[in-house]
This record gives C-alpha cells, sequence and structure tokens, in this order.
C-alpha cells in the first residue's frame, strides 16, 4: 500500500543490478529496510539457493547440517526450467543470461552431486 509519497522509492525504470547477489538490488524504502524490490532475478536466485542446500552445498538453516536431496533439488531445478519456459520473450537481455547461467550451473551440478 501506498501513501502517495513515492520519495525514495526507485524509478519505475531503474535498472536491477543484476551481478553477484541479486538479494541486495535497488533501493529499499524506510520502512521496507533490506528488501529488494520484487524481480525474476531475485525470485530464481531464492530458488537456486534452495537447490544448493538440497545439493547439499550449503547448510540447511533450520538443522544446521549440509543434507543432500537429489528429489527435491531436480524438482527445484525443474520450476527455474519451467520459469524460463514461461516467461521466454518477456525477459530482459540480463534476465535471460542470468536465467541460462543459473540453470547451466545447476544443471552441472546436479549431475555432479548425483554421480559422486
Amino acid at each position: 500500500m501506498s501513501d502517495g509519497n513515492d520519495e525514495g522509492a526507485p524509478a519505475e525504470d531503474t535498472p536491477v543490478e543484476t551481478g553477484g547477489d541479486p538479494g541486495h538490488a535497488g533501493d529499499a524504502g524506510a520502512g521496507d529496510a533490506g528488501i529488494p524490490e520484487a524481480s525474476l532475478q531475485i525470485h530464481v536466485f531464492h530458488l537456486a539457493s534452495q537447490v544448493g542446500m538440497a545439493l547439499g552445498e550449503t547448510e540447511n538453516p533450520l538443522t544446521g547440517k549440509r543434507e543432500k536431496d537429489l528429489r527435491t533439488a531436480r524438482f527445484l531445478i525443474d520450476v527455474i526450467a519451467m520459469l524460463e519456459d514461461k516467461t521466454r520473450g518477456n525477459r530482459t537481455t540480463e534476465e535471460d543470461e542470468y536465467l541460462t547461467g543459473v540453470l547451466t550451473n545447476l544443471r552441472m551440478a546436479y549431475v555432479s552431486k548425483s554421480s559422486g
């Protein structure tokens, strides 16, 4: 909800930072300290982070352990691939490159973890 005062909010045409952690893109309003603007890249980043957890590359924050769940990792990779397919033709060049890179890296990591 907006009170009509958009001072400090990023303009609609402001590009979202795509390098590194997309979770730090954009300027947050005073009431949204640290919360980035919603974007396809941030959504994909969060899904990819969950894949990393399912592949045992990062600790599960609830258990503090590295746990491998290849079935969940495969499902999440398939979800990202579905997003890539369903948004085709509606993405920016940066979003295309980000999705392609993320899917390539996740698929390679999945193959490595499932065969090892």
